[in-house]
């Protein structure tokens, strides 16, 4: 026998999109989270569905989860400058220096082989360590010709002296700072492990001499940037449009312009007439 609470799951429409959106992203909750996640699933489910804008939404691993809960979750890895303590007053990136009037139409540093796969920082707030690594890699292969895939692990451990938090958030230009006098190590040798570690000793495989920070609000400068090799941003990100994005141009007003997240823009062009 069933009691009310388990025929109204059994037999409400969406039962089976939540079984598979459990077994896809090996979801696991208590017996008293199961109900209400449900729920939260549903009613994001009807925001997917019934979106007007011209991208696409769509069920990710973040389904389950809030706007609130999305946004606690997303914003927590970047540390605005003028908010950081140890970053405030001091320089480690050198200004953008413009050196074209032409660009190209379109890039995209994937199909160049400068882009490692997807990585996933998991319930860490080390977005910054992601986005610098992704900035390095790209330059490393750029002027060198071998793409390494470097240790987030080893930023989130080691760079507190430059102001990372670890976990719980850091910045882009205190990553490069650490690694202009450290170098960076493999992801192999210290792979990635979503919590603060001990830092350890691993053998550098990447040297770098310095940084340029992107002239703020500048999107000619931030296109030439791109240009060049991929560019750590950041970005908001602890919005609905952000939490089930899944392809297109995005824009939207509700973007949004206050910075909580750092990603990594690997090119620039246009799609369906959209750029």
């Amino acid at each position: 026998a069933i009691n009310e609470v388990e025929h109204a799951l059994i037999t409400h429409p969406h039962w089976l999109d939540f079984l598979n959106f459990i077994e896809r992203f090996n979801k696991r909750y208590d017996d008293k989270d199961f109900v209400s996640r449900f729920g939260v699933f549903i009613e994001n489910l009807r925001k997917i569905k019934n979106h007007e804008f011209d991208f696409d939404l769509d069920i990710n691993q973040f389904a389950d989860m809030t706007e609130e809960e999305f946004k606690n979750y997303i914003s927590s890895g970047y540390l605005k400058p003028e908010t950081s303590l140890f970053h405030s007053g001091r320089v480690s990136c050198s200004a953008f220096s413009s050196n074209t009037s032409s660009l190209p139409s379109s890039v995209d540093w994937r199909t160049q082989g400068a882009v490692t796969p997807v990585k996933d920082q998991g319930q860490c707030g080390s977005c910054w360590s992601f986005s610098a690594t992704g900035a390095m890699e790209g330059a490393w292969k750029i002027a060198k010709g071998s793409l390494v895939s470097l240790s987030e692990q080893q930023l989130v451990d080691c760079s507190g002296p430059y102001g990372n938090m670890a976990c719980n958030g850091g910045l882009m230009d205190d990553a490069f700072a650490y690694a202009v006098d450290h170098g960076m190590c493999t992801e192999a040798s210290d792979p990635y492990l979503a919590r603060k570690g001990i830092c350890s000793s691993c053998t550098p495989v990447t040297s770098f001499r310095g940084c340029v920070d992107v002239t703020p609000n500048n999107q000619l400068h931030l296109k030439e940037a791109i240009s060049r090799g991929p560019v750590s941003v950041a970005i908001e990100a602890d919005t609905t449009v952000f939490q089930f994005y899944s392809g297109g141009i995005m824009n939207s007003a509700k973007c949004g312009t206050n910075l909580d997240h750092g990603v990594l823009a690997v090119g620039y062009g246009t799609e369906n007439g959209q750029g």
